[in-house]
């Protein structure tokens, strides 16, 4: 292997690429929300289109989280500064957004909700199956609620899976496929079927169960784990980046014609789990990826920030016309929003995120007494992204 081409294994670029590109198609999935388009029928149709889009996303991003954690995970590493290194990556720009969130509500509204503002400021959202608390201030974080459990089990889960044989490990994955099918049929059959969700033709508790319970998305992060480690260990099979593209986009294709429980889930985890696999094995033999530029990389690196604000901007965009726009003004409306979201993720990042992580989650003396130092991790991180908000909309 050459000295670029074990670099590109280390820092899995094409991977990084892949999550600004998941970002981009979940800002324009949200736009499916916020009825930018006067004509009825063709917003009708833009939501047809791409309301879906964020639900294969956030399954990407969740396999993604299991993955990069497992590549990047040293040796011996104590958990203490593990879970400091996750906490100074997420929690800084949740609670900047958070407060700037309850600012604007005061300013606007007078005031905050109480319950749904401190579910959300504590990350404790996705276990409650409550809509008005679920989505609470800054609806997306409600993936955060689900990174946090995740994160916390990753110590214990990476050190069970390191042990496994290989057949062990794609018998997991298989069960893991299974489990997904089946999480529809046991939320249609034992979970009430009201109320109807505001943002899904769906009932809310059954919906919520499939595509936001923590224990159920833990799945996606678990199979990202094994992938991982098959991948890692030579026993993934050979599968070109632009063939599990192919794969993926036919998938979707699918997931619009299947029921609505089976489509957030269960009809996208086999193809995502085939193309993040494939982009690193690109990166890992140094094949060419179109995915390894600066700007794709870039749109990587700020897509964390890029994420929790979207929703607020996509909001403030709608509120300019709540009647909608013509097709040309709403499109241009919508890349206003999409560029002016950059520029604030932008600023979220280089003021935020990086010098926090710079500042809390480097190694302490008497910590780097006790082991080690972690690898160096990759130039992507684990992406929450959300398919529901509960920012107020026009009525479907």
């Amino acid at each position: 292997m050459t000295a670029q081409a074990g670099r590109m294994a280390r820092q899995l670029p094409t991977l990084n690429g892949l999550r600004g590109v998941a970002a981009v198609t979940v800002f324009f999935s949200h736009t499916t929300l916020f009825g930018f388009f006067a004509d009825q029928r063709i917003d009708d149709w833009w939501y047809a289109t791409l309301s879906r889009t964020g639900s294969a996303a956030l399954g990407f991003f969740f396999i993604l989280s299991g993955f990069v954690l497992t590549w990047s995970a040293a040796d011996y590493e104590p958990k203490r500064r593990f879970w400091r290194r996750r906490a100074a990556r997420i929690l800084p720009n949740h609670l900047v957004v958070c407060a700037a969130v309850i600012v604007l509500m005061v300013l606007v509204r007078g005031g905050a909700p109480l319950w749904p503002t401190l579910a959300n400021v504590t990350l404790v959202q996705s276990w409650i199956p409550n809509e008005f608390i679920f989505n609470g201030i800054n609806p997306p974080s409600w993936s955060l609620s689900c990174e946090i459990f995740f994160y916390a089990s990753f110590p214990w889960l990476l050190a069970g899976f390191r042990r496994l044989s290989p057949t062990w490990l794609w018998s997991i994955a298989a069960g893991i496929v299974a489990a997904t099918l089946v999480a529809p049929v046991f939320s249609t059959t034992f979970l009430p079927a009201e109320p109807t969700y505001t943002y899904a033709d769906a009932a809310f508790p059954q919906f919520w169960f499939v595509q936001q319970f923590p224990l159920i998305r833990m799945l996606d992060f678990v199979l990202g784990i094994v992938i991982a480690q098959l991948v890692m260990r030579g026993k993934w099979f050979r599968l070109s980046l632009p063939a599990a593209a192919l794969i993926t986009v036919a998938f979707y294709g699918i997931s619009q014609v299947v029921p609505l429980l089976y489509s957030v889930v269960a009809a996208m985890i086999i193809p995502l789990s085939l193309l993040v696999a494939a982009a690193a094995r690109a990166d890992v033999e140094g094949h060419r990826s179109p995915l390894r530029g600066r700007v794709a990389g870039w749109l990587g690196d700020t897509s964390f920030a890029f994420y929790l604000i979207h929703i607020l901007v996509l909001y403030g965009a709608s509120n300019v016309s709540p009647d909608g726009f013509g097709i040309t003004a709403a499109l241009a409306v919508m890349v206003g929003a999409y560029l002016a979201t950059l520029g604030l993720a932008w600023l979220l990042h280089a003021r935020v995120e990086r010098p926090m992580m710079r500042r809390f989650a480097s190694s302490r003396p008497r910590e780097r007494a006790a082991g080690p130092a972690p690898a160096v991790p990759p130039a992507i991180e684990p992406l929450p992204v959300t398919t529901g908000d509960g920012t107020p909309v026009r009525e479907r």
